[in-house]
């Protein structure tokens, strides 16, 4: 498949709408992944994906499975946890700038704007984390 994130892992834990998975291959990756936060643990040699389970999908513990993520989703996550913060410091300094405000204070604005922009992509964590899924399928 083209396009696309797959791992191997095996299920660890399950609960009626959710699998978590250890991931077996590119533990090594994870430090250069820009969606490594929607694992747990991704700082471990093993880390663990939760995946929703739809359709009364049933999975056990110890089976092995893949999981699917497209690269879109994986260039979203780059947007909305690198360029946007980064555009909202720069705007933040520019436009204290304009009105101004000196360097230490156009630069104080620029934090300012970052953390409004944290604290309105945290409001919102629920509804971003739903675009942010793993397909999962048996092996």
């Amino acid at each position: 498949m083209t396009g696309v994130i797959a791992h191997t892992g095996t299920v660890v834990s399950t609960t009626a709408d959710t699998v978590i998975v250890r991931i077996h291959d590119g533990a090594d990756k994870c430090g250069g992944c820009s969606i490594k936060f929607m694992c747990n643990g991704a700082d471990d040699d093993n880390p663990r994906i939760k995946v929703p389970v739809r359709n009364g999908e049933k999975f056990a513990c110890g089976e092995e499975v893949r999981l699917f993520i497209s690269d879109s989703k994986q260039y979203s996550a780059t947007l909305i946890a690198l360029v946007l913060p980064c555009i909202a410091l720069a705007a933040g300094v520019a436009l204290a700038a304009l009105a101004g405000l000196d360097e230490g204070l156009s630069a104080l604005a620029g934090l300012l704007f970052v953390s409004l922009y944290f604290i309105v992509l945290y409001m919102m964590r629920k509804r971003v984390n739903k675009k942010f899924t793993w397909t999962i399928e048996k092996l």
